[in-house]
């Protein structure tokens, strides 16, 4: 049991937070009436009083609660009333299609639901997915705000009493290699990410974040950040209007963002063409997707005063290790060879080892041997933010989890190794791997080195064919000015990647290039690539069996 001085329950940290600092804005939404700011006082008394009025309208501890509201405050109050009831919220990223979302609530069984208007019809629509709940209640922001104050007098006598391995909520991924999973967080492992967050980021309360991310928005009221949420669609924020992103930084001069790459693409570009800079900036994090050395590169003299980093880690363990701008621009000529990505050193407390590629279950590290360093496996990590499994599907949890002295390791699913400088390295993920009559071919070897090509966007690494052994090749997303305009232009671009991928042996396997004006990709960060329906596509197209 913890000393009676440590948060158990994560709503403890807001509490404690709001009589740190009460006139500190907790909050500041923006709306077509412009900016609603909440200080951390009246983010309290209202997270109280929301969870007087849900515990009013049935909710009970132990009740999983499915969250349908659009990202911003809304989310954020009634997670933490949720939080505090010990009734842990069920967030599943719409942005992931109707087909996926439905399984996922399938699978996680809520017995209540609170939801916009919208998401309470789909609910009636799709009985079936819906049919474990039995408590709707419908979400008005406006309206449910005046329920709040209006029960501001009441006494709060049914808080959880929370032990710190009573579950707080469940997360889905996105699923961006394979079904999403309900990822069941403890209230021990947010409060051991929120101390991991302040101790190697160097995060103080009074600091004013960006959240482009709504997820990772949840920490902030816990780090006792001022959470300022922009005018965007966190559903694509490939869309994102980088004027807004940036007028928002620079109004409410923020210290702190947490973005995918393609997001601080469009940053960089506003801010080239406008002669900009953002000096308020202390930190970005750059994450979701593997961080290319010439982005980095573009947003130094950007961020005057801003460390960049490269945080690594899943919704299953975060963070693991993080890569700065100095290391990842020292080491762009390596990577750009095909070298993989860096990741940086392992933060403190955190155990990391390279397992040997399979596709079988390793229930104990004791039955294998871990590689040494500069040897490709599968990257293995343990630490206090390492999750314990999946909500409901026991098949996945044995599959992805490795017990150590009393310990539970994450297979990241990620393939990597061990630099000769102690940095981990990244190589792409093991369902991706290409298995070739050469040898296997990681899509870090190869994807790399095509992008450092001035008309080449992105790249993938896809095998095409349904055998064992497939033939590799690689589809190119040319930014959108050289997008060639004839088959001559095609064949003059593809001759040209080839010729820079050959310079490579290891490369010299991949024959084909294709061109795809748009990548599928994933819909939380929009940088991560679906290879694998990529793959399909080609295949079929090729006909290539």
């Amino acid at each position: 049991m913890p000393k009676e001085s440590e948060p158990v329950n994560v709503a403890d940290h807001l509490a404690r937070t709001s009589k740190r600092q009460p006139k500190r804005l907790a909050i500041i939404s923006q709306n077509e009436k412009g900016f609603s700011p909440k200080s951390f006082a009246q983010l309290e008394k209202e997270v109280n009083g929301c969870s007087i009025v849900l515990h009013e309208q049935g909710i009970r501890k132990g009740d999983r609660v499915l969250l349908m509201v659009r990202p911003g405050y809304g989310l954020i109050l009634l997670a933490f009333a949720l939080f505090r009831l010990g009734s842990p919220p069920v967030v599943i990223d719409p942005g992931m299609g109707l087909r996926n979302l439905l399984a996922c609530i399938r699978r996680a069984r809520p017995k209540a639901m609170i939801g916009i208007p919208f998401a309470c019809l789909i609910s009636r629509v799709f009985r079936g997915s819906f049919r474990e709940i039995r408590l709707r209640i419908v979400f008005r922001e406006k309206t449910f705000l005046g329920k709040i104050h209006a029960s501001a007098s009441a006494s709060l006598k049914h808080c959880a009493n929370s032990v710190p391995e009573d579950l707080a909520a469940i997360l889905f991924t996105s699923g961006s290699t394979g079904a999403p999973k309900g990822v069941c967080y403890e209230h021990k492992t947010f409060s051991a990410q929120i101390d991991m967050l302040k101790k190697n980021f160097g995060i103080t309360e009074g600091e004013t974040d960006l959240a482009t991310l709504p997820v990772f928005a949840l920490f902030n009221p816990a780090l006792g950040m001022t959470t300022v949420i922009p005018e965007m669609d966190p559903r694509r924020p490939s869309r994102v209007d980088p004027k807004k992103l940036t007028e928002s930084i620079r109004r409410h001069e923020v210290n702190s963002s947490f973005g995918s790459p393609v997001i601080w693409v469009k940053v960089a570009d506003y801010c080239e063409r406008h002669d900009i800079t953002l000096p308020s900036l202390k930190r970005i994090f750059l994450a979701g997707a593997s961080v290319p050395p010439a982005l980095v590169a573009r947003l130094k003299p950007l961020l005057p005063n801003a460390k960049i980093l490269m945080p690594y880690g899943a919704t299953e363990a975060l963070p693991i290790t993080v890569c700065d701008s100095e290391e990842a621009i020292s080491l762009r000529s390596s990577t750009e060879k095909g070298d993989g990505s860096c990741l940086g050193k392992p933060l403190p407390g955190v155990e990391i080892y390279i397992l040997p590629i399979c596709n079988s279950p390793i229930p104990f590290l004791s039955e294998v041997d871990p590689l040494p360093k500069g040897m490709v496996g599968e990257i293995t990590v343990g630490g206090p933010m390492v999750t314990k499994l999946y909500h409901r599907m026991p098949g996945a949890t044995f599959d992805a989890k490795v017990q150590h002295n009393d310990k539970t390791l994450h297979r990241m699913g990620d393939l990597g190794y061990f630099d000769e400088k102690g940095n981990l390295r990244f190589l792409g993920r093991k369902a991706e791997l290409v298995q070739t009559e050469s040898g296997p071919l990681e899509t870090e070897r190869a994807e790399p080195v095509a992008n450092k090509l001035p008309k080449v966007y992105r790249s993938a690494l896809i095998g095409l064919g349904s055998g064992q052994t497939k033939k590799p090749a690689l589809v190119v997303e040319p930014a959108p000015e050289h997008y060639p305009k004839s088959p001559e232009e095609k064949k003059s671009f593809a001759k040209e990647v080839l010729r820079t991928l050959h310079e490579l042996d290891r490369l010299r396997p991949i024959k084909r290039i294709f061109f795809e004006r748009n990548f599928p990709v994933d819909s939380r960060h929009n940088a991560k690539i679906h290879r694998l329906a990529l793959a399909r596509k080609w295949s079929k197209k090729t006909g290539v069996k």
